[in-house]
């Protein structure tokens, strides 16, 4: 195994509450107007935190990527797929009955296979099949981050932050899409890998504060941007919330060397190490916990006025999916089907 670091811990913790809070305010970006202050306030949380999902994957590549162990590929991947693919089955099925139960759908077996294989059972599950394309990767991965030098990593990572960052910035901007799009630099990938870069090779402190003033720059970019285009189609556009945009890039490399910085001062608590081990179990589950909460309780983020109903939708919703799983984790054999 690769060695595992506290503030890991803690950065995993934290993008899980950041998830939740994601999540949390979409219904307002959703359903509402540029002219509201709601939507403008939700903007605001929104385009401050959708680093989670980047540094997820980081922490990843991090660990996996970066570990001394020799290990058979058929041994990795069989380890590590089972540990996601049996959730995943179990969660989709899950979520197949809530929508046939509580949203009136109705699926012949054919119909719920080809929703499991296409990725189209419920919004948040595609971080599952990520994480499995990443996995079945990582063994060669993991070979090529063992043989690049620094400033071939480098070159690597450079070519991946024009594919996946700036090429996308053709079409939206002048309404063609490049050809070329080569597989290996994928958005998740890069981050993959990035993760494991920052870790063989930490950036220096004195990067902290021009990391910060760039990561300033990117969120006012993504507030503006996303009010932008959302006005002038009238109908929400989601370009700069995308989770490989060159702004989500800088805040997702500041936050990870951020903590990095902050590591040596980070000890051991075993409060986030529970948190820290049940934050896939989270992922999967809080969406029903906030439906439920809706449902039976009526609250939601706009219950109330939202200054105060999303920041307390936003931590009942994370609570309650801990203690969810928590509990799960008690049950004999319930650990087989929390990723």
């Amino acid at each position: 195994m690769a060695k595992r670091h506290d503030y890991m811990d803690w950065l995993r913790v934290i993008s899980i509450f950041v998830v939740v809070g994601v999540h949390t305010v979409s219904k307002i970006i959703n359903t509402g107007h540029t002219d509201q202050w709601e939507w403008q306030f939700a903007n605001a949380i929104d385009s401050a935190i959708r680093w989670c999902v980047p540094v997820f994957f980081m922490l990843s590549g991090a660990l996996l990527l970066n570990t001394k162990r020799e290990e058979p590929v058929g041994s990795f991947l069989k380890k590590r797929l089972t540990k996601v693919i049996i959730p995943l089955i179990f969660w989709s099925g899950v979520y197949i009955a809530y929508k046939i139960f509580e949203q009136g759908e109705s699926y012949t077996f054919g119909e719920m296979l080809v929703l499991f294989f296409t990725d189209d059972v419920y919004y948040h599950l595609w971080f599952l099949y990520v994480i499995i394309g990443l996995y079945i990767m990582a063994p060669f991965l993991k070979i090529l981050v063992k043989n690049m030098d620094q400033k071939t990593f480098l070159f690597f990572l450079a070519i991946w932050f024009v594919f996946a960052g700036l090429l996308p910035f053709t079409q939206k901007l002048f309404g063609f899409e490049p050809a070329i799009d080569p597989g290996l630099f994928q958005p998740y990938i890069g981050y993959f890998l990035l993760g494991a870069y920052l870790v063989i090779y930490p950036l220096p402190k004195k990067v902290l504060w021009p990391l910060f003033g760039l990561s300033i720059v990117s969120y006012l970019a993504t507030v503006y941007g996303t009010h932008f285009l959302t006005q002038r189609s009238g109908e929400l556009d989601e370009f700069y919330y995308e989770h490989y945009r060159p702004t989500h890039i800088a805040i997702s490399v500041f936050i990870f060397t951020l903590f990095q910085q902050l590591g040596p001062r980070i000890k051991p608590n075993p409060i986030i190490t529970q948190l820290s081990l049940a934050t896939l179990g989270i992922y999967v589950i809080h969406p029903l916990v906030q439906f439920y909460l809706n449902k039976f309780f009526n609250i939601n983020e706009t219950t109330v006025n939202a200054l105060v109903g999303v920041p307390l939708v936003w931590i009942l919703i994370f609570t309650i999916s801990f203690f969810i799983i928590w509990l799960l984790k008690k049950v004999p054999g319930a650990k087989h089907i929390l990723p």
